[in-house]
């Protein structure tokens, strides 16, 4: 045992020496006589027991238990007219399994601004089917139960009774019902789960900094960063705990945390916490999605969005933390973190725009008037049509230079050609065929001078779905569309840009519409980092091409947003699809009202605060109405919309899918007589002045 003692000593002293070096030369030049040394050693210690050529190191395991407090952003309207009066939202965007629900609070406002008056309405929460105190299997109902309100204000505010708590799980949703106040309506615009976390942590030490820095919630950059020099480097924070004070009581604090290094950065959801001291604890359990970051150079950050106090101090930091990898018993052997594989190519997509004279995105945005997309064409599927003829299996006339010079002339100068690719290939090779077809129609306006975006469109809904488990599978396909399409594309300028994915959801689920799930959010992020990276890759005009990627299910929806996540690199936009007020949007309503012009406002700054400020640039690539309400209110949406968005630095592309009366009639210009209503397209090109 004393040989395979001086034996490990001396590797671990190469496995240094070899690593420093490697840094300043690349791969050292080996003596023969440090061959035979190696030789030798590598020969020891093979003939000794390899489980015990090191201790692996366990961490001493310590209970962490804490409060907790999760706010998700939410912003969704309900009447209360019977069916119309409940909404559920997904415990997973709130809690983890193992978690212990104390309470929900849900703010609310008034639909109209009115004064709420007493609240009456209730709760309901999924449990598991053995739960004893279950009104219906599967599935607890609150007695009513009534609340006063603030004006058009409101916390509301529902205990989870005791005999719940345990047959609860993050798998399940919580319900909220409006039985009756003053208000036809009310907007819940976040909801805050108040919970009892107790987990079995891995902690090797812990430490901790007196900070002493303060922020304002309406400063520029809102977060505070302390350097994680105070634990010891290539260890893992566990659990952090931040002392945070303010001159008087904070009634509710809002922030989040985070973790920034060389390696790429982490932002949690919000924390929300309802209290009239002037000092709170908060306590973070690190997840492993932040300890991903974890790198040189790590700093924590804690964000500060509102409280009562205008500027807060961080007091104290502390953080409980475990040995990292970089560990192996008592022998820390040198490692470095390689950057990702497509790193170097993404970081470099604002030099290489400058290199090539190309607009940034931003720029490109700004020179963007008003856009209109070459609705149900390209994209159609699942008709009776096979090959090209499939450009016309929803009713629309063949795609001609005529109808895009038009498009052209009425005042356009940026055009959104959806294009489905599934139905045109053969395994993962797109038809010849199909994708000359494509290069002919983005030709088209291309070399009319416009601003030309192509993406994947209704592929996900026949076959890409935002799936941990179908991830590995689907993102091999989407890559290798891409690669493809930026072969063929790869000599286009700066005005042809690529959108990754049109509406990325999970086909009739029961948040398709609503933002999706927690998981379902992440994996989307994971999707268009694929998009990114693989365009960037490909070289040429490509890495440098400013490129869209999207929330799930294009949802404007704040919980969507709030998870986004842009990729890096520069040259992106964002955009979502917003068909609002919706029940005017799909004809169901037919009256703008001043409180749908107050919603759809609303959002836009949403979007300028949330993207726009951070650096962002925004488009709404898909909107509109159909033809329900009066041409003179249609004409009064579509100039209002676009002038407010543009006024928040947003472009809109109207969705024309060539339909001009009846169901789903979003249809402005009637391509085979090549007229446009002439009323609306006024209005378009009024409010994009």
């Amino acid at each position: 045992m004393r040989i395979r003692k001086i034996a490990l000593i001396v590797a671990a002293a190469l496995a240094v020496s070899a690593v420093g070096c490697a840094k300043e030369k690349g791969t050292p030049d080996v003596s023969e006589k440090e061959k035979e040394t190696q030789e030798e050693i590598t020969t020891v210690i093979t003939e000794e027991e390899t489980t015990e050529m090191a201790t692996e190191h366990i961490s001493p395991v310590e209970t962490v238990s804490a409060t907790l407090n999760s706010q998700i952003t939410v912003n969704r309207t309900i009447g209360r007219a019977e069916g119309s009066n409940t909404i559920k939202f997904p415990l997973a965007d709130l809690i983890e399994d193992g978690d212990r629900v104390k309470s929900f609070t849900f703010t609310i406002y008034s639909g109209d601004g009115g004064d709420i008056g007493g609240f009456k309405g209730g709760c309901g929460i999924a449990v598991d089917t053995d739960c004893p105190a279950a009104t219906n299997k599967g599935w607890y109902q609150s007695p009513d139960f009534s609340a006063p309100t603030q004006g058009s204000y409101g916390e509301i505010t529902w205990e989870v009774p005791d005999e719940l708590k345990d047959y609860i799980h993050a798998g399940g949703e919580v319900l909220f019902g409006y039985w009756w106040g003053n208000c036809e309506s009310i907007r819940i615009e976040n909801v805050v789960c108040t919970y009892e976390r107790t987990r079995e942590v891995p902690v090797d030490g812990m430490g901790a900094a007196e900070v002493g820095i303060s922020v304002n919630y309406s400063d520029p950059d809102n977060t505070i960063h302390v350097p994680l020099d105070f634990i010891p480097d290539k260890v893992i924070p566990q659990v952090v705990t931040f002392k945070v004070s303010a001159a008087g009581g904070f009634g509710k604090y809002t922030g989040a945390f985070g973790i920034n290094s060389s390696k790429g950065k982490y932002q949690s959801g919000d924390t929300a916490v309802f209290t009239n001291d002037s000092s709170i604890e908060l306590v973070w359990f690190v997840p492993d999605k932040a300890k991903e970051c974890i790198a040189q150079n790590n700093e924590l950050v804690l964000g500060y969005w509102w409280s009562e106090q205008p500027s807060v101090t961080l007091d104290t930091v502390s953080v409980k933390y475990s040995q990292g990898e970089g560990f192996t018993g008592e022998f820390p052997v040198m490692t470095t973190t390689a950057a990702p594989e497509d790193n170097a190519a993404v970081q470099t997509a604002t030099v290489a725009a400058a290199e090539r004279g190309f607009r940034t995105a931003d720029e490109i945005v700004s020179q963007i008037k008003v856009g209109w997309n070459l609705g149900n064409t390209l994209d159609s599927y699942n008709t009776d049509k096979e090959g090209l003829e499939t450009e016309i299996g929803w009713g629309n006339v063949k795609t001609t230079k005529e109808i895009i010079k038009s498009v052209k002339s009425a005042g356009f100068n940026a055009i959104r050609i959806p294009v489905t690719w599934a139905e045109h290939m053969d395994g993962d090779t797109i038809s010849t065929e199909w994708m000359n077809r494509v290069q002919e129609v983005v030709d088209y306006a291309y070399n009319e001078g416009m601003f030309v975006i192509i993406n994947m469109h209704h592929d996900d809904y026949i076959w890409f779905e935002p799936q941990k488990s179908s991830y590995n599978g689907d993102s091999f396909r989407l890559k290798t569309i891409w690669e493809q399409i930026c072969e063929r594309f790869a000599d286009y300028d700066d005005r042809l840009i690529f959108e990754g994915m049109n509406e990325p959801r999970t086909v009739g689920s029961t948040m398709e519409w609503m933002g999706g799930t927690k998981d379902e959010r992440s994996v989307i992020n994971d999707y268009a980092n694929d998009f990114v990276n693989t365009v960037r890759k490909s070289g040429g005009n490509n890495a440098a091409r400013t490129l869209i990627v999207t929330t799930y299910a294009a949802s404007a929806d704040s919980i969507a947003l709030n998870d986004f996540r842009v990729p890096t690199g520069g040259n992106i936009i964002l955009s979502v699809h917003y068909y609002a007020p919706w029940k005017f949007a799909e004809g169901s309503e037919t009256a703008f009202t001043e409180s749908g012009k107050d919603e759809v406002s609303a959002k836009f700054a949403e979007l300028k605060k949330k993207f726009i400020d951070k650096g962002t640039p925004v488009i709404i690539d898909e909107f509109g109405c159909v033809n329900a309400a009066s041409t003179a209110t249609r004409c009064d949406y579509y100039k209002y919309y676009i002038n407010n968005a543009k006024a928040n630095g947003i472009k809109c592309f109207v969705w024309d899918n060539g339909k001009m009366s009846g169901e789903s009639s979003f249809g402005i210009f009637n391509r085979g007589a090549l007229t446009w209503d002439g009323d609306l397209l006024g209005a378009i090109m009024e409010g994009a002045k």
